[in-house]
């Protein structure tokens, strides 16, 4: 008789399991990246990537965690522009990343 641990990997490599199931009902809803520029695509958050957010309250490092490998070229395009429109990037990033209305709820991020 298999392990459990046997079975567990066997139903992930053969698409068994809730798990796969799951993926499957989510698929056609699954967010889409957030295209900010041609070569910026921001690709949803990850479960890692929210874990990551719980570990610091600082906004700047909570941003460089959504923008992932992404970070350095889009603070380099808002380094010269109005604060506002910084504001409006990430109100509009986190409503497309999280959902409407994400930045307001408690224990969300001021600047974002």
């Amino acid at each position: 008789m298999a392990t459990p641990e046997k079975q567990s990997g066997a139903a992930e490599s053969d698409g068994v399991g809730r798990f796969h199931q799951l993926q499957r009902e989510l698929s056609p809803r699954h967010r889409a990246a957030y295209r900010l520029t041609a070569d910026i695509a921001i690709p949803p958050v990850t479960r890692g990537q929210l874990k990551a957010l719980r570990s610091t309250r600082d906004d700047d490092e909570q941003m460089a965690i959504v923008l992932g490998e992404h970070a350095a070229a889009v603070e380099e395009l808002f380094a010269d522009r109005p604060v506002d429109e910084w504001f409006a990037f990430q109100r509009d990033l986190y409503a497309h990343l999280f959902g409407a209305g994400a930045a307001e709820l408690p224990g969300g991020s001021e600047g974002s």
